[in-house]
């Protein structure tokens, strides 16, 4: 049996029934009342039309095992069946890739489990849930706007990333290609806007839990039968089982971009805000973190398996590695391949969801703040999800896309975590002031900009695979051509080209792609410190208040004399809720 297996009309079925049982899902779960019953229809619509916070959050309402399946849900997305595959099936880049596109999913929330609780903490209960939320509390108006761009774009990528994965894998099944990717990209995107703008982010929570229950059931299920249906002899896998520098190098990079974008996810740090105690968050993001590293490692170990079968076809360019999965299901039985495309749309639905209600995230409370109607959120939430069904239409190559936005990210991510210190060091190393924090991704962004000066770069462009090449020549090769981006600025695309990598090598796999983040962050975090103590020396005390403060603003902490962090119940020192326990009842 040869691709494709469905036909249009079955896979466009297939995907949206799978949507569509998700939506009902969702709200059934946003009609039921605390006590166990159900609104009328009037009743819900009047709470539709006038969100609030915990319709954003959920906040403080999670325990640990919600917090733990709902982060690893909203994870998760149609692109693990290109990702950790690609990387196995790739000989050049073979264990170290799976590894590296394992840990650098996973690390994310290992590095949450160290700082969120300290960053929910200082932002406080009424302060916010979202990472432009520690920005505006920690530096002021012009660094939130920063992390809100970033967050904003680093979300919308993954939204065209995850609505051009579901789209691809349907139309591997389907014949009219054209036809079935249109409205498999309006069908998810669409549907799935509409149950999170109605239900908000608890809906998303709850589909999270059946969505993080099918995954984990059906990955450990398939994985035998699938390994049955295609076995390889030690002799096949030891031939394609390397030890590269190149793989090396790409663990390396993955750790670095994943955790990059990962901090500017504001669906994630819903999840973190969501938590009912410090307790609960650290044990649901290390039940995450290890649902991940589970499913990942298994789409890599697939990859390798699918090199040890097919190694001469990979080598012979007649089956490519980003389809590797999809070979080893190919001769299947036409049954599987359904369940394999129900499998890719919850997947893909997971994780939009979560990206959808981290956009509504980043803009509620200012929206609120300015006066401005509340529904606005869900406005610019349809303007964004109309935008990625174009972008993901385009058909550029996903892991194209997801470097690029890493990149961006990693410029900014020192910057705005460096914030955590809160106290001056010394006299040279002090708390990092606003304009230290800006100047710190200027830093980075110029020293992108400048490694791709030097490497005479023309610019970045697509072909009509989606890949990115340093130069117009290359890519005009495989027409049509799409100009991305213009001379050294080219390379934030990091794109391929044997005038970069030589031999046609993926930038992916090179190590001028882990120099360039490597500067990134480097450059961004000296210039943050550096540019904070030239500022803190020049201005003194005005240093560290924010350029710019609005009325409704609240001070930004001085960060000299940090104010203490706000405890959660149980937490507070024993004097301290001694204290509590002496002051008189208020009067009702």
């Amino acid at each position: 049996m040869t691709y494709p297996t469905l036909g249009s009309e079955s896979a466009i079925a297939t995907v949206t029934c799978t949507t569509l049982f998700f939506f009902i899902t969702a709200i059934v779960y946003a009609l039921r009342k605390a006590d166990g019953s159900f609104m009328m229809p009037l009743e819900f619509f009047n709470s539709v039309k006038t969100p609030n916070v915990h319709w954003l959050s959920a906040k403080n309402s999670l325990p640990w095992r919600q917090v733990g399946l709902s982060y690893f849900a909203g994870g998760m997305g149609a692109w693990v069946y290109y990702g950790s595959t690609e990387m196995g099936a790739n000989t050049r880049l073979s264990w170290w890739g799976v590894f590296g596109y394992t840990m650098g999913s996973t690390s994310p929330a290992l590095l949450l489990i160290a700082i969120a609780p300290a960053i929910k903490k200082f932002v406080g209960d009424k302060n916010g849930f979202s990472v432009t939320d520690f920005a505006l509390q920690r530096f002021g108006r012009l660094t939130q706007l920063v992390a809100a761009f970033m967050s904003v774009m680093c979300m919308f990528i993954s939204l065209c990333a995850e609505l051009g994965s579901i789209a691809n894998v349907a139309t591997l099944f389907a014949d009219r290609t054209s036809y079935t990717r249109k409205v498999v990209l309006c069908v998810v995107a669409l549907v799935t806007m509409s149950y999170t703008m109605a239900a908000g982010f608890p809906a998303s929570v709850i589909t999270d839990r059946i969505q993080g229950v099918m995954i984990i059931s059906f990955m450990l299920f398939f994985a035998i039968f699938l390994m049955a249906e295609n076995p390889v002899t030690p002799s096949e896998m030891d031939s394609v089982s390397h030890s590269r520098t190149s793989g090396f190098v790409v663990m390396v990079t993955l750790i670095i971009a994943i955790i990059s974008a990962e901090l500017f996810n504001a669906g994630q740090w819903q999840r973190v805000y969501a938590a009912k105690s410090t307790v609960d968050l650290r044990k649901g993001l290390a039940l995450g973190a290890g649902l991940i590293f589970i499913v990942i490692w298994f789409f890599g170990v697939l990859g390798v398996v699918a090199a040890a079968k097919y190694n001469d076809d990979f080598n012979a360019y007649t089956k490519f590695h980003y389809l590797a999965y999809f070979y080893l299901v190919e001769n299947l039985a036409k049954g599987w391949h359904f369940i394999v495309l129900i499998f890719a749309t919850s997947l893909c639905v997971s994780s939009v969801d979560s990206i959808q209600n981290g956009l509504t995230s980043v803009m509620y409370r200012d929206i609120k703040k300015f006066g401005l109607p509340v529904n606005s959120v869900r406005v610019v939430c349809l303007a964004l999800n109309i935008g990625a069904i174009v972008v993901a239409a385009d058909k550029i190559d996903v892991l194209s896309l997801f470097l690029m936005v890493d990149l961006v990210c990693a410029v900014a991510a020192p910057a705005l975590y460096l914030g955590m210190i809160r106290k001056d060091v010394n006299k040279f190393i002090v708390a990092p002031t606003e304009f230290g924090s800006l100047m710190g991704v200027v830093s980075g962004v110029l020293a992108v900009i400048i490694q791709g000066a030097i490497l005479n770069l023309d610019g970045a462009w697509t072909d009509t695979y989606g890949a990115v090449h340093s130069t117009k020549a290359v890519a005009e090769l495989a027409p049509p051509i799409v100009h991305r981006a213009q001379g050294a600025a080219g390379n934030f695309w990091l794109p391929d080209g044997t005038t970069i990598e030589g031999g046609g090598l993926q930038a992916f796999g090179g190590v001028r792609t882990l120099s360039t983040f490597i500067l990134a962050v480097c450059f961004s975090a000296f210039g943050t410190m550096f540019f904070s103590f030239l500022d803190v020396t020049v201005r003194g005390d005005a240093s560290r208040k924010p350029f710019i403060q609005l009325p409704f603003d609240e001070p930004v902490t001085d960060t000299r004399n940090p104010a203490p962090l706000e405890y959660e119940p149980g937490e507070k020192p024993a004097e301290e809720e001694v204290a509590d326990a002496a002051k008189p009842a208020a009067k009702v």
